[in-house]
């Protein structure tokens, strides 16, 4: 909390992890207050939960699949069973109160997914509402951009949410078309692919015009070189593991943002991931 300034992913998928059958609401909440009150004052990024793929756990019960990756996960699965999708926002939504709350749907592949997540939500604000139960006017509904059917309509999507933020290792795996769990293919994993890039840069000009944030999360939001490419597109939240962000803000301090710029504006035109990394290793001190 002394060098974040705000929670960029909180992973409540962990309060799920061995467990029989899924956390009780009340449990939850005192969970989500206890972050909000430890960041008082900063903004809490609380992504529902990601279950699925590579992410299964006792309680959810899932059914074996050829492949998970694709599958019954992220918000998907959270509209299959609303019963633990209502529990797990009621306990975010009565928490709310505590700080500065925003809600960040994953695994979204087009605008029906955040059109029925978000009639879940307007439903239990009105149950909690019946019951007197305060929770704050102001909590923002954003999505998660890995999958490539919604960064390629991010124009659409900005229109449907309050913020967004990009998730760089799914966002990289699904458009190349890479388990990034396979060793076997670990080469194709690129996420400096102008592809990816490009994608990226699309949803950022999308959600930029519109005025609603846009930041990334996942192993580029900690990679300086990354950052001096997002920071270009204009990118300005990075979502990191504790452990890098001293480097990372050491980085964003000592460049310009007409550096970046310059980079960024270079890179999406080269053909090949190797050589935007090898051109940015080459112009970026560290």
């Amino acid at each position: 909390a002394q060098i974040a300034d705000s929670v960029g992913l909180f992973r409540t998928e962990y309060m799920f992890m061995d467990k029989a059958v899924p956390p009780a609401e009340e449990k939850q909440r005192k969970v989500y207050e206890r972050v909000l009150e430890a960041f008082a004052g900063k903004d809490v990024i609380l992504r529902t939960v990601d279950i699925g793929g590579d992410k299964d756990y006792p309680a959810f019960d899932l059914p074996r699949e050829g492949n998970p990756f694709l599958g019954l996960r992220g918000i998907r699965l959270c509209l299959k069973r609303r019963d633990i999708f209502k529990t797990q926002l009621r306990a975010a939504l009565r928490a709310s109160a505590a700080g500065h709350l925003w809600l960040m749907l994953p695994m979204v592949s087009g605008v029906n997914d955040i059109r029925r997540a978000k009639l879940i939500i307007g439903d239990v604000k009105r149950e909690l509402a019946s019951e007197g139960v305060h929770a704050a006017p102001d909590v923002k509904v954003g999505v998660m951009i890995e999958v490539p059917s919604v960064a390629v309509i991010a124009d659409i999507v900005a229109d449907e949410v309050d913020f967004a933020s990009i998730g760089s290792n799914d966002l990289c795996q699904y458009t190349l078309a890479v388990d990034r769990m396979n060793p076997g293919v670990a080469e194709y994993y690129e996420p400096f692919h102008p592809a990816v890039l490009r994608l990226m840069k699309f949803a950022v000009d999308a959600f930029t015009r519109r005025g609603k944030p846009i930041g990334i999360c996942g192993e580029m939001g900690g990679d300086p070189l990354a950052a001096a490419v997002l920071m270009g597109f204009g990118i300005r939240k990075l979502s990191a593991s504790p452990d890098a962000l001293p480097g990372l803000k050491k980085f964003i301090r000592t460049h310009s943002i007409a550096e970046m710029e310059r980079c960024a504006a270079s890179v999406v035109n080269l053909p090949t991931g190797g050589e935007i990394k090898e051109f940015l290793e080459r112009h970026i001190e560290f």
